[in-house]
């Protein structure tokens, strides 16, 4: 009790007397207080007056609730901390997202500052009994203080742990191949943004669980300086990123490339730019199967296109891999470019030697393979472009045939 109403009368009778008369005064006045209040943070608080109906309503539950829970609390001696945390029980669970710490906190002094203003009229002409009144105030305030930082702290917690889990369900659906409602939902869920470019990032974790965890928030904080969206997790023995908000002129290597010393040593693959979330399980299985293939490489760099790894990922029994390619020969080239490259590739490995097979001039087959070039983005005078490509001639050849 404090030591201005144990300084009239020392005796615990009057200390209660004292104390039950004022407790019954602010009972009284509940109504009174609470509306003053609403009010006073309608007037003083731009924030307030920003919110929408529902959450000015979940607002208002709190500031009411900040009165009634001092009432009880003064009623019950001061003593009992009880009636303090009850404050934000009555809260709906969205009041953390709508409302910051200090925004919490100035909700709270506002309603209190109202009931301060009003101890003259509720403890009357009597020194003792307002200064009474005032310094129980303080103490309630500062109650109130930890209150919200514990309701803050719990919230942001559980608020982590349910955004992980959605997470994880969403990328668990992703590489699953999942598409549709149920992925869509919960990525909305948590708070990705489905209409926008996306695409996947597989490599090797780091060297232990901790730094996976690091490395994980390392991810997401570079996401964040480059205003991308990132989803990311560990599965097996890969680190999967999801990256989104990519503009159209964007190239992922250029994209990806800031993420990449957040992996475990090795080589990260990049998958393909998908138009929305719900194709992203198109781009994660393209730098899954490339990620898989890597054995195949003799020398791959830190960070590898998944297209760069078609002839690897179709050895590795991702046959689909080159399905692509052949459509593009059998839609966009002719028939003697066709056999003009397969007999390049496969029969007469040079120029002089193509054209003699054929019985054409050379500058037709420089002409016809160059056309190649332009139909498919590949080169057959480069190694790796060369065996892609005689590959998917092989996947054409034995698709006519069957």
């Amino acid at each position: 009790m404090p030591r201005s109403i144990r300084a009239t009368d020392s005796t615990p009778e009057r200390i209660a007397a004292e104390h039950a008369v004022l407790a019954r005064r602010v009972q009284r006045m509940t109504g009174e207080l609470t509306t003053a209040a609403t009010s006073r943070m309608d007037e003083t608080l731009p924030w307030f007056r920003a919110l929408s109906a529902n959450e000015r309503a979940s607002v208002t539950i709190v500031a009411q609730s900040g009165i009634s829970n001092f009432v009880d609390w003064f009623s019950a001696g001061l003593e009992s901390k009880d009636h303090v945390g009850d404050i934000f029980s009555s809260a709906p669970r969205e009041l953390a997202r709508a409302l910051t710490l200090q925004q919490t906190v100035e909700l709270v002094r506002t309603s209190m500052s109202v009931v301060e203003e009003l101890v003259d009229d509720i403890a009357g002409d009597n020194q003792v009994r307002q200064s009474y009144l005032r310094e129980s105030l303080l103490r309630y305030s500062s109650e109130i203080a930890f209150a919200a930082a514990e309701f803050y702290a719990h919230a942001a917690e559980t608020r982590g742990a349910w955004d992980a889990r959605l997470q994880d369900l969403v990328l668990d659906a992703i590489l699953s191949g999942a598409s549709g409602d149920a992925l869509l939902s919960r990525a909305s869920a948590a708070g990705w943004n489905s209409s926008q470019n996306v695409f996947a990032l597989i490599g090797p974790i780091p060297s232990s669980q901790s730094a996976s965890e690091v490395a994980m928030e390392q991810i997401r904080r570079t996401a964040k300086t480059a205003n991308l969206e990132v989803m990311v997790g560990v599965h097996s023995d890969r680190l999967v990123t999801i990256i989104g908000g990519i503009t159209d002129d964007a190239t992922t290597e250029l994209v990806a490339r800031p993420f990449v010393a957040h992996f475990g040593s090795g080589t990260v693959v990049v998958g393909p730019v998908v138009a929305t979330l719900e194709h992203a399980h198109e781009s994660a299985h393209a730098a899954l199967s490339g990620f898989r293939s890597l054995g195949y490489v003799a020398d791959s760099p830190r960070l590898i296109n998944s297209q760069d790894l078609i002839a690897a990922r179709v050895l590795n029994g991702d046959t689909a891999a080159i399905d692509p390619i052949v459509t593009q020969i059998r839609n966009n080239l002719k028939a003697d470019v066709i056999q003009t490259l397969a007999t390049y590739l496969e029969e007469s490995p040079s120029i002089e030697g193509c054209a003699r097979t054929l019985f054409v001039h050379v500058n037709t087959v420089r002409y016809r393979l160059k056309g190649v070039l332009e139909a498919t983005g590949l080169d057959p005078f480069e190694p790796s472009d060369a065996l892609i490509l005689r590959l998917a001639l092989m996947v054409e050849r034995n698709t006519a045939n069957l």
